[in-house]
């Protein structure tokens, strides 16, 4: 018997048996080359060699569309015309060619479908609003439906369940990061309650995981098969960067050069195909986890990566989660902890600093130069140099860099309050945004009021409790993440409040409610090995942000003095010897003094308005 007789839609079964041997060779290939360079390339060289197949196959599929517009139209009149063996071959060429269209065409079909059901449960997709798409002022575009979340009210807890579930939302600062192998707010918690309540058992579900955002957060809530009796939601300072990449770069000031041809081929093209869309956003997720590049070429008047309708959208987005989520609690019965994240803001430096939009280059130059006068006054004369920052801050209030220095010197002259306002409109002004803004602080503020849930506000009680009401290094290990003594001082805070409104039926006669570092590090099992860990997490937050603003030095010497602590750590010297505000063990936390949490979060929101923030204007924009 012959073997692969026949035909299958009139090819040869020989024919088809070598084709799916190719197919299913190269899908293996490709699959192990994924698998390879996964493990032999770091994470920023992978979306590297990703986003370069991308842009393959972006010019693959144009060069593919541009034959077919062209070619089907020669191909057909040329089957009209020629005769013989060259017709018929004209005619393979056709047909190849017309089903590779219907291909595309249902490609096309099914890549809008995925879009449209994507736009339904997102606002701002990875990369941001395309340039086509046009938001009405009075309404929040594309109309996201927070119904599609749909969160449990039924759960498979047993009758008299006396345990405590314990759930906690967030990103990467409520998952622990750096500090995540062996604790977080959530862990911390947990070993509090078990020493005030020792007769219940408390099981801790972490679902904060890094670079999520509070729509993922949301959609996952939507798993949980316990009621939670405790959900902590601490979220908010991936809203931007989790979407827009470190090196976007909009046309945003009015004599900004118009588009390339190529640009305008991309947007055009994507107006009309959803695949190219697609390829887009998929190009721009992997631009969001590659660090900008090291050319060095930001400039000191930058201009932001986002627009004010995606701030806009974002901010409502925001604000609708947060609330869905609270009544959400408050209608299952859960204790609601809001915690709004806080930056380190005198001890990280903003990324972008940007002027209106209406600003012409000229005005630009002119302000460059008055800043760069500005900061050469800074060692030589530096009341000089504060009354020049805040000649420049009173003409333009939204510029990041200015705010900055301007804390900095106040803070070495000792107004600490003053500094205190000016570094959180710096860190609030940062046209790239890496830190929770005010506004969404905010959030967190009215929403609370609002369901009546505990407030742990971290500005406010970092500024309570760090040294001079500073929100730096000693309360920070980064830009964002808390320190051992940051996380210890969220932790003891939060079981404060459950004590005072007697959560779970807290004890009068429970233990003392501050957290002994020593006892911390101890119990956690925090040794040698975890310190240096936290130096190399260091080294790599510092490779992934020095370039992103006009002056990498700070950032860079950062870096390299974790390499060094590093390097001290591995030749035997203790922790404490390398003496940096947030390694070994921190200082104890004092409990404040005789003010409610609400009265402390209700001053420092007035103390961060009492300096103009600077808000998106619409028509700083485009």
């Amino acid at each position: 018997m012959q073997q692969f007789a026949g035909t299958i839609f009139g090819m040869p079964m020989r024919r088809m048996a070598r084709l799916a041997v190719i197919v299913v060779s190269i899908a293996v290939v490709l699959t192990l080359s994924i698998f390879f360079l996964n493990d032999q390339i770091d994470r920023p060289g992978f979306w590297r060699v990703a986003l370069a197949l991308l842009l393959i196959m972006e010019a693959a599929y144009f060069a593919a569309v541009a034959f077919l517009v062209v070619g089907i139209p020669v191909l057909a009149v040329l089957v009209v015309r020629v005769r013989g063996t060259s017709r018929r071959r004209l005619a393979r060429f056709l047909l190849g060619s017309l089903s590779l269209t219907l291909g595309l065409l249902a490609a096309e079909a099914i890549t809008a479908v995925w879009i449209r059901h994507a736009g339904h449960s997102t606002v701002v997709p990875v990369g941001g609003i395309a340039p086509k798409l046009r938001i009405d002022r009075a309404q929040m575009w594309p109309p996201v439906s927070l119904k599609n979340v749909r969160l449990p009210t039924r759960f498979e807890d047993p009758p008299g369940d006396t345990d405590i579930d314990v759930v906690v939302v967030g990103e990467s600062s409520a998952e622990g990061v750096p500090f995540n192998s062996w604790l977080s707010i959530g862990r911390l918690v947990e070993w509090k309650l078990n020493q005030a309540m020792p007769g219940r058992r408390v099981n801790v579900q972490i679902l904060a995981i890094s670079g999520s955002i509070l729509e993922h957060q949301h959609r996952k809530l939507a798993d949980l098969k316990r009621r939670p009796d405790l959900l902590i939601v601490y979220c908010g300072h991936n809203e931007f960067s989790a979407r827009l990449s470190g090196a976007r770069d909009l046309p945003y000031y009015v004599d900004d050069q118009e588009p390339s041809g190529w640009q305008m081929l991309c947007e055009g093209a994507e107006s009309i195909s959803p695949v190219c869309e697609m390829i887009r956003r998929t190009k721009e997720k992997c631009r969001v986890e590659i660090p900008p590049s090291r050319s060095g070429d930001r400039d000191l008047v930058d201009r932001p990566a986002y627009t004010a309708a995606e701030y806009t959208l974002l901010l409502a987005d925001f604000r609708r989660r947060l609330d869905a989520i609270a009544a959400w609690g408050q209608r299952i019965g859960a204790t609601m902890i809001l915690i709004p994240p806080a930056g380190n803001d005198a001890g990280y430096e903003p990324n972008r600093s940007f002027l209106p939009a209406s600003t012409t280059r000229d005005r630009r130059e002119a302000f460059r130069r008055e800043f760069l006068a500005a900061r050469d006054l800074e060692q030589a004369d530096p009341q000089a140099a504060i009354a020049a920052y805040r000649a420049l801050i009173d003409r333009e209030p939204g510029f990041a860099e200015a705010h900055f220095r301007l804390g900095a010197l106040l803070d070495a002259a000792g107004e600490t309050e003053d500094s205190y306002r000016h570094f959180a409109a710096a860190r609030d002004s940062d046209g790239f945004p890496m830190r929770c803004l005010v506004a969404f602080q905010d959030v967190y503020r009215e929403v609370a009021t609002k369901h009546g849930a505990i407030l742990v506000d971290e500005q406010a009680e970092f500024h309570a409790v760090g040294h001079r009401g500073r929100l730096d290094d000693e309360m920070f290990q980064d830009a964002m993440h808390p320190s051992l003594r940051g996380q210890i001082a969220l932790a003891q805070a939060t079981v404060r409040e459950l004590k005072v409104r007697h959560a779970f039926g807290w004890p009068e006669r429970a233990p003392a409610l501050t957290i002994d570092p020593k006892a911390c590090v101890a119990h956690f099992r925090i040794g040698p090995e975890g310190w240096k860990r936290v130096c190399l997490w260091g080294v790599h937050f510092g490779n992934f942000c020095e370039w992103m603003r006009y002056d990498p030095t700070p950032r860079r010497e950062r870096r390299l003095t974790y390499a060094r602590a590093y390097d001290r750590l591995v030749a035997g010297e203790s922790v404490e010897a390398v003496n940096l505000p947030n390694l070994g063990i921190p200082r104890p936390v004092p409990v404040p003094v005789a003010t409610s949490t609400a009265s402390r979060s209700t001053m420092a929101a007035a103390r961060l308005h009492d300096t103009t923030l600077p808000t998106p204007k619409r028509s700083d924009h485009r």
